[in-house]
C-alpha cells in the first residue's frame, strides 16, 4: 500500500522508530511472562555474544562498539541477576570472561523464542513474499546509510 492509498504520510526513520519500540514493548513483556522480569531487550546483545563461550568485556566492547563501561553496566546487572558470571580466563589469568549461567541460556533461548513468533506474526500478516520484500528494502535503506552520502562536484560524486 502507497502512501495516499490509506495510508498516512510518514518518515521511514520516523516508522523505524516506531516499530524498534513496538518490537521493545513486546519483548520486553513477554521476557516478563516467562519470569524473566528484570531484562530488558538490551540484554539480548550480550547473550548473543555468549552463546558461542566466554568474552572479555573489552572483546565485547569492540564487538559492540559500546564503551567498555556501558558493557561493564550490563555485564553486573546481568551477573546480580544471575544470568552470567564472571570466570578466569585461561589465556591470561590477570583477565576475567563473562560466561552464561544456565538462567543465562534459559533466558537467551527464551529471548529467540519470542524474536521467532514475532518474526512468524510479521510473515502471517504480510505473507513470506512481501516480508522478504521489506527485509530486503530495509537492508539497503540500512546500506545506504552506511555510506557516505554523494557530494555535487567531488571526485566520484554527482554532478
Amino acid at each position: 500500500m502507497a502512501e495516499g492509498a490509506g495510508v498516512p504520510p510518514a518518515r521511514v526513520g520516523m516508522l523505524a522508530r516506531r516499530l524498534v519500540r513496538a518490537l521493545t514493548e513486546r519483548t520486553r513483556g513477554e521476557l516478563a511472562a516467562a519470569g524473566f522480569t528484570d531484562l530488558r531487550p538490551v540484554h539480548n546483545v550480550v547473550f548473543a555474544l555468549l552463546l558461542g563461550g566466554g568474552r572479555r568485556i573489552t572483546d565485547m566492547a569492540a564487538l559492540t562498539g559500546v564503551t567498555k563501561q556501558a558493557v561493564t553496566l550490563m555485564v553486573d546487572h546481568l551477573e546480580a541477576g544471575g544470568y552470567v558470571a564472571r570466570a578466569a580466563d585461561p589465556e591470561d589469568r590477570r583477565a576475567k570472561l563473562v560466561v552464561l549461567t544456565d538462567r543465562g541460556r534459559a533466558a537467551a533461548a527464551a529471548s529467540e523464542a519470542i524474536v521467532e513468533r514475532i518474526d512468524a506474526g510479521f510473515a502471517a500478516r504480510l505473507g513470506a513474499a512481501r516480508l522478504d520484500e521489506l527485509k530486503a528494502g530495509l537492508w539497503e535503506l540500512v546500506a545506504s546509510l552506511d555510506r557516505p552520502p554523494a557530494v555535487p562536484g567531488a571526485p566520484g560524486g554527482r554532478s
